[in-house]
């Protein structure tokens, strides 16, 4: 019998929810120094943790909010230079609990949706908010020309 393929690569999993009230979302004006500006909040999935429960704690952690039932709506990912993928799973939320709060992650408050792209966004976060408001789409892919990353990059959504 002939061996099995190893298909196995090493994944870094994170995730960021849009937490919608209305006509407002809440967004985070985080610190990060390599990705900085204003986004919506979400951070690392813990090894062994399931997607939705890492999602319900992260926006706990960084927001002090309780959401209820976030839906699923995208992927985003992106290849590293260490060789690992990096996938973000992009999710929005509308039931809530609790007040918001901010966090070592970066200053939380509400503002009017159409506001957005008035705010200094973190690079590629434009391109990512299609996949938050368009129900055609599902995942947002960025893969280097070329293999040293410095350079262009190449952006496809599907």
């Amino acid at each position: 019998m002939a061996a099995m393929e190893d298909r196995s690569e090493s994944v870094e999993l994170t995730n960021m929810c849009m937490i919608q009230n209305g006509t407002k979302i809440l967004v985070e004006d985080r610190k990060n120094k390599t990705w900085a500006g204003v986004t919506f909040p979400g951070g690392h999935i813990e090894p062994g943790e399931s997607f939705n429960h890492a999602m319900i704690r992260e926006i706990f952690e960084e927001t002090g909010l309780k959401i209820k039932h976030p839906l699923l709506c995208g992927i985003k990912q992106f290849p590293r230079k260490d060789n690992k993928r990096y996938i973000v799973l992009l999710y929005k939320a509308n039931d809530f609990e609790g007040q918001i709060k901010s966090s070592k992650e970066g200053e939380i408050f509400w503002i009017e949706r159409t506001d957005l792209r008035n705010y200094s966004l973190p690079e590629n976060f434009a391109e990512m908010l299609q996949i938050f408001e368009n129900n055609q789409l599902s995942e947002i892919d960025y893969h280097p020309v070329g293999s040293d990353y410095s350079g262009e990059w190449i952006t496809e959504t599907y």
